[in-house]
């Protein structure tokens, strides 16, 4: 889009380094929670230490998300934008951009590599746990 720089929510069109930088601490706290349990029994204080940072991550990760989801949220409520599409309004050129640059964040592929991270290190954890916990022993 020629007129995304202007738009209210170009940062998401566009893979900006603090995205990429939240998606690693994302990443980072979803691995730190995972391995918590595997250190509890090596060493306490580590699993310590990676429960505050898997905590702290999610944190930040889930702040800075609801702060994008919230400003997204109120752009809608300001334009009426449910209302004018429920009662088939024609909606004006200003709002077609804003619906465009909003369709725009969904062709990122951060959140697709974050839920795939968090589905596959969860089922890592959760067979890892078993085999320590039950067939190990």
């Amino acid at each position: 889009m020629k007129n995304c720089k202007n738009c209210f929510i170009y940062q998401h069109c566009k893979d900006t380094f603090t995205s990429w930088v939240i998606l690693f601490i994302g990443l980072l706290a979803t691995i730190s929670v995972r391995v918590v349990n595997l250190f509890l029994d090596f060493s306490p204080f580590w699993a310590k230490v990676f429960w505050y940072i898997g905590v702290g991550g999610f944190f930040i990760y889930f702040l800075y998300k609801f702060k994008q989801d919230r400003n997204i949220q109120k752009e809608i409520l300001k334009r009426e934008l449910v209302q004018k599409l429920s009662r088939e309004e024609i909606i004006s050129f200003e709002d077609r951009e804003f619906l465009k640059t909003l369709f725009c964040k969904f062709k990122s592929n951060k959140d697709a590599i974050n839920y795939f991270f968090i589905f596959f290190t969860s089922g890592l954890a959760l067979v890892l746990g078993i085999y320590l916990d039950f067939i190990k022993k």
